[in-house]
């Protein structure tokens, strides 16, 4: 298998997709850019053309309200002198007429008159006159925004129109009953268009949306999120779908049981530090609707959370021992598989070996099991090593720890064959609607977060380190990746290391299969794996995993009008608000600067009490 995990590299955004035993890196491309690139026209300026750290969208709005309150008295469309103008707060049409030349506020007639000592706009009978934050607001536009395209334009959707778009989803949707409406959920994309994204740039995040919320089903069903909007930015939800409408308990990295919730989005939303309690009559409605307090959830957040531990341990119910798993699923590897695939060869058990696995340092096994009684569903493990000497050369001792050499009974067996021990595994299973599930363990098989360095290691993170969840999405984006076994093909080729006796021998050839067989089932799960895939909405291919593209953009500095986006406020309003917030957040006032996006997580909870957006664990009691 092969990881990929968190970077620290700036979002310009390294991002990783599978090539062949490895990944690599690719750029998330801009709106207006397909072959990659900076990004920050798009992030900083709403995908205008404007100057870095300008919100041209927001900058457009308030110069048609300097105007309104300013001079459409005199020239505004219903006044009653027309004279030469008539369209003072169409921007368009200004710079369509040449009032406005864009970038050159000192050529542009709008500018001059309005800054004129002799005969200055407004005249001087009227007493509604712009302030000087005014002119400069209009300066700004001119220069750095008027005739920019983008997306950083379009409307600003606050939280009230939010939520009044699923109240009417909720309530008014004729497909969901009373009866359904208590497993009903919510995620939200709005902070990204706020932010100034285009559909193109946000797309990706849909199909990280997508393809996680099936990664994280116990369901048989592929189902893909609903759209409730035309912006396709909410996106509705039935926990049923899924089986998350399931009790579900946590289990600590050390196997203690923590809390225990009623269903998998109550543990959701208690471990989302982005998670809000909305209120307000029209949220008021939607909480006794869904019966939760926390309705709806930043999708991207909820992307960077679910996708790695504890959250994506305890949503797939993944038990803290290999052993425990396997019981889950009925599968024995030892005793009815390995055992009896030397025994007999019922091909219920296929293994491959490498001297080069292209991940771990040291040679490497995968192995392969069927689910009892399901033959669409597959276990795969694979045996890392902590060096290539002694009982870790599998070239040398080839059957396997788990007791194959000792727990093979010398009197149903001519032959006590020697088994490699192993330091650590990774786990691949297919989950019931053909997804995959992942887990790491040590060589005792207890479950862990990260796999140690020494063993395993993600060439395309800056750390190095694996973990679970999110660095094997990354790289198996279109399922197992193919290797070709080397053990058997050298036996067969005479060029084994070691001296094998004719049970040896026969045992290797019937755990190792050939080739060509190993290809051909590595295929079968791949085909079953990118069909579920293409059933949940998600191209199969291309440079960007979205689960990993939506993780590292997520991961990335928070600039001024991301932070405003993603609390639910707008520009202006969070620089004046600043001040009440955490020190911690002073950064975001500062030109071109942003914060840390874990300083901001940090904070998050804070100010959203304090810019009284909702109701968040940091608020008083």
């Amino acid at each position: 298998m092969t990881f990929t995990t968190r970077l620290t590299t700036p979002l310009v955004a390294l991002l990783v997709a599978l090539a062949g035993a490895g990944c690599k890196t690719v750029v998330l491309p801009s709106s207006d850019d397909d072959s990659g690139g900076d990004t920050s026209g798009a992030g900083s300026t709403g995908g205008s053309t404007g100057e870095p750290g300008v919100n041209c969208g927001e900058l457009a709005a308030n110069t048609i309200s300097v105007l309104e309150a300013n001079c459409a008295k005199c020239h505004g469309a219903d006044s009653a002198a027309l004279g030469s103008i008539n369209y003072i707060t169409n921007l368009d049409a200004l710079i369509k007429n040449g009032k406005v030349v864009p970038g050159d506020p000192n050529n542009s007639p709008i500018w001059r008159r309005l800054t004129s000592t002799d005969a200055p706009m407004p005249p001087p009978s009227e007493t509604t006159r712009p302030s000087d934050g005014d002119v400069s607001t209009i300066e700004r536009w001119i220069g750095q925004c008027a005739g920019a395209t983008g997306c950083g334009d379009q409307p600003w959707m606050g939280r009230e129109e939010v939520i009044n778009l699923i109240r009417n989803d909720l309530l008014n949707t004729q497909e969901i009953s009373a009866d359904a409406r208590p497993f009903i959920r919510y995620f939200s994309l709005v902070h990204l268009y706020n932010y100034g994204w285009c559909d193109d740039q946000i797309e990706v995040y849909r199909h990280g949306l997508y393809k996680l919320v099936n990664s994280l089903s116990q369901d048989t069903k592929i189902v893909q999120p609903k759209a409730i909007d035309k912006d396709r930015l909410l996106f509705r939800v039935d926990l049923r779908d899924y089986n998350w409408d399931r009790p579900v308990t946590e289990i600590g990295g050390n196997g203690a049981v923590g809390d225990s919730f009623k269903d998998v989005w109550e543990l959701i939303a208690d471990n989302d530090p982005y998670a809000i309690e909305f209120e307000g009559d029209s949220a008021a409605d939607v909480k006794n609707a869904t019966q939760t307090r926390v309705f709806l959830l930043q999708a991207d957040a909820f992307l960077n959370f679910a996708s790695q531990p504890p959250l994506y341990h305890d949503i797939l119910g993944i038990p803290f021992t290999r052993k425990e798993l396997e019981k889950q699923f009925g599968i024995d590897p030892l005793e009815n598989n390995i055992i009896e695939e030397i025994k007999t060869d019922p091909d219920r058990v296929a293994r491959a070996a490498f001297h080069d696995s292209g991940v771990s340092e040291n040679h490497r096994v995968i192995e392969r099991h069927d689910f009892p009684d399901n033959s669409n569903r597959v276990y795969w493990i694979s045996y890392d090593f902590a060096s290539n000497a002694g009982d870790a050369n599998v070239f040398v001792r080839p059957f396997g720890n788990s007791g194959v050499a000792d727990g093979l009974d010398p009197n149903d067996q001519p032959e006590v064959f020697d088994g490699f021990k192993e330091a650590g595994s990774e786990i691949i299973f297919s989950l019931p609607n053909g997804m995959q599930g992942y887990m790491v363990v040590q060589g005792n098989g207890n479950r862990l977060d990260e796999a140690p360095i020494a063993i395993v290691q993600d060439k395309n993170a800056e750390d190095g380190i694996v973990r679970n969840g999110i660095s094997c999405m990354g790289c198996h984006s279109s399922g197992m990746i193919g290797k070709e076994d080397d053990l058997r093909w050298e036996i067969d080729q005479g060029e084994g290391e070691a001296d094998f006796t004719q049970d040896e021998l026969d045992a290797i050839r019937a755990l190792y299969p050939a080739r060509e067989e190993m290809n051909s089932l590595l295929k079968l799960d791949g085909d079953r794996f990118n069909l579920a895939v293409q059933n949940a909405g998600v191209p199969i291919g291309g440079d960007k995993e979205p689960i990993v593209t939506v993780f590292l953009a997520f991961d990335e500095d928070v600039e001024i009008r991301r932070a405003a986006a993603e609390l639910w406020t707008t520009e202006s309003t969070l620089r004046e608000k600043l001040g009440e917030l955490s020190p911690d957040l002073d950064d975001l006032g500062k030109a071109a600067t942003g914060v840390r996006r874990d300083v901001f997580t940090e904070a998050y909870a804070d100010a959203i009490c304090r810019l009284k957006v909702g109701v968040t664990k940091a608020c008083p009691k």
